[in-house]
């Protein structure tokens, strides 16, 4: 099953892969956990639009107060 990583996930990618992983770690723990979607051509569309945005808050791991 071939699906879109939504964030780092060791020893498989980085945000916006899109890698082939066996059905059931997909459905059993990637999808459940929203750490990947499934890779549709709808769903591409969709990180692609919005992937600045899904970098932006997976990757900052402090906030700047100010």
């Amino acid at each position: 099953m071939d699906v879109i990583l939504l964030e780092r996930v060791h020893n498989l990618g980085q945000i916006g892969d899109v890698v082939k992983v066996k059905p059931g770690y997909a459905r059993n723990f990637l999808l459940p956990t929203r750490k990947a979607l499934r890779a549709t051509e709808a769903n591409k569309a969709k990180f692609e639009s919005q992937r600045a945005q899904i970098e932006a808050m997976k990757g900052s791991s402090t906030r700047s107060t100010g």
